[in-house]
């Protein structure tokens, strides 16, 4: 199948959209690593399975939680003062 053709479930016919999300789904298997995560999203352009499949996947979870934890664990220090100070002034 044509990468333009490629109309995921969840962009509910939005080819643009499935692009998108194609790109972002590749982009984190490339950045994981995780063959597992990788031949799932094979079988999302393939349509084999759908995003929302994919999301209810123990290999999802775990991606995540590989990903997730250290951020969360590098905020459990920050302020909310630190926060807003990270933060552009919207004047620039």
């Amino acid at each position: 199948m044509d990468e333009s053709e490629i109309v995921v479930d969840v962009a509910r016919g939005d080819t643009t959209l499935s692009r998108e999300i194609v790109t972002s789904l590749r982009s984190i298997a490339d950045a994981t690593g995780d063959p597992a995560f990788a031949k799932l999203v094979e079988q999302v352009t393939s349509g084999e399975l759908g995003v929302r499949e994919v999301a209810g996947t123990e290999v999802f979870s775990s991606m995540l939680d590989r990903l997730v934890t250290p951020v969360f664990e590098s905020l459990k220090e920050t302020t909310f003062e630190d926060l807003v100070e990270e933060r552009p002034d919207p004047q620039m």
